[in-house]
Order: C-alpha cells, then sequence, then structure tokens
C-alpha cells in the first residue's frame, strides 16, 4: 500500500507506526517530491486513525501551501471537501465505478453514509437512475454534498437527507430497489435499516471489514442477523473491494432480498 493519498491538490501522508520511525528531514524530503508533482499544492500528515462515526482524521500540515479544501477528480466527477471533517477514500474509485456499472437507469437507489455524495454523483453521472438518495450523519459532508451537486450540475437530481440513519430510514421514506451500505469500518453492521429500505427483490450492496479467513463467518453472520429480523436475504457475490491493512479487506457483499 503507498505511504500516501493524493486528494486533487493535497497528499495526506499516512501517519502508521512504519512512518512515524521517519525522521522529520526524511518526511520533508518525501514532501518536497510529491510537490514536483504540478496538480499537488499542499502536503499534509495523518495524526492517528480515523475516529469515530463521522471518520475524521487529524492532520499536520507538512509543506506547500496551508489548506485542508481538497478539490478532487474522480470518473468524470469533481469532489470539493475538507479532508479533516469528512472522510474520503480515492483508493475505492473503481469500485465506485463497477458499482455504478450495476444500476439499471429504471432503478430508485438508496446510499447510506453517503458523505460528501461520492457514490450518488458517481451513479448519476454514469448511469443517471430513476431515482437517488443519500443519507448522511455529518452536516459538514452535507454541506460539501451540496455543493458537489452544483459542481457536477446535478442539483435538484440527487437527494440529500442530513441525519442518522436509524432515525432517518422508516416507512415514509419508501421501498428502494438498490441500497448502496457504504458503511464505515464500524462493529454495528445496520443491516436492519438495509432490510427497512428494501422490499423483496432489492439488491443490496454491503461493506464489511474484517481479516481473510473471517469472511465466511462475517457472510453467515448477516445471514442469520437478517433472519432474527425475519427477513431473507440471498448472497449473490462477495468479493474484495479493497486492503485496508496487512490480510484485511473491505469485501462487498452482494445481496437479493427474498421477502
Amino acid at each position: 500500500m503507498a505511504d500516501y493519498d493524493i486528494l486533487g491538490n493535497i497528499a495526506v501522508i499516512k501517519g502508521e507506526a512504519n512512518l512515524k520511525r521517519k525522521t522529520r528531514n526524511e518526511k520533508l524530503e518525501e514532501a518536497r517530491k510529491l510537490l514536483k508533482n504540478p496538480s499537488i499544492r499542499t502536503i499534509v500528515e495523518k495524526i492517528g486513525n480515523v475516529k469515530g462515526r463521522l471518520r475524521t482524521i487529524s492532520v499536520k500540515h507538512v509543506l506547500g501551501e496551508k489548506n485542508l479544501i481538497a478539490k478532487h477528480k474522480e470518473n468524470g466527477c469533481v469532489f470539493k471537501f475538507d479532508v479533516s471533517t469528512c472522510y474520503f477514500s480515492p483508493r475505492i474509485s473503481e469500485e465506485r465505478k463497477e458499482i455504478a456499472g450495476m444500476i439499471k437507469k429504471n432503478d430508485s437507489v438508496l446510499v447510506m453514509f453517503a458523505g460528501v455524495g461520492v457514490y450518488p454523483i458517481v451513479i448519476y453521472k454514469i448511469k443517471k437512475p430513476a431515482k437517488i438518495v443519500g443519507i448522511e450523519l455529518g452536516k459538514e459532508c452535507c454541506r460539501y454534498f451540496k455543493e458537489n451537486l452544483k459542481l457536477n450540475k446535478m442539483l435538484n437530481k440527487i437527494g440529500i437527507i442530513q441525519g442518522d440513519v436509524k432515525k432517518k430510514i422508516n416507512s415514509k421514506l419508501g421501498k428502494f430497489d438498490v441500497v448502496i451500505m457504504a458503511r464505515p469500518n464500524l462493529k454495528e453492521s445496520f443491516l436492519k435499516e438495509g432490510l427497512t429500505a428494501s422490499k423483496k427483490g432489492t439488491r443490496i450492496f454491503y461493506y464489511g471489514f474484517c481479516n481473510v479467513d473471517e469472511k465466511d463467518e462475517m457472510v453467515r453472520g448477516l445471514i442469520d442477523e437478517a433472519g432474527k429480523l425475519k427477513r431473507k436475504i440471498k448472497i449473490i457475490n462477495v468479493q474484495k473491494a479493497g486492503e485496508i491493512a496487512p490480510y484485511k479487506f473491505r469485501y462487498r457483499v452482494e445481496m437479493r432480498v427474498s421477502n
């Protein structure tokens, strides 16, 4: 895995233990090399791990312009956000494109944990389905979500709901043909909320995080949890959707609701 992420004009150097062993001069030399890329104007270092349900990071300026607002291009779309208040992973750009390719034009799509609107906007760009709604807890992320709709000329094309999925997903919201559970790496599955927004035949794309030898247990857990909620799911496909640590992966679990 690379020691940094490039978010448009900002490069975020990883702050894992192996990088902390680097001297200040070594980090500066790495930063100078990154600044040779004409599109990169700012270098920051990530301090500590991603925190809380909003998945925020603490950063420290290393070199270049003192700025935390990124403008990042992906899949023919542009996204603006604050790297310290809004979670964004450029490493799953192809994953988002692949998901978009599986959406049908007459689908109604719900994106849980929508962040700054990356999944909804990429999906609309590629497939323009009948309906897309994104739910996001963070007020700051929702603010950038709306701004990104404007930047991509999609205002009024995608619905934004700010709040907790546990409270916002209910009978009034309705049922969807596709539910994308772009969930962060949290202990809670939120499968109950995903199923609440589902009808018979709904396709759910669930993201789970576990070691490679725990994948089958994770999938069995989802089937058992659905059963306790008196719902049946059929697992269509399980595949890796990114490495997050040695032998630990993000898995995309595609399932279809049977009742």
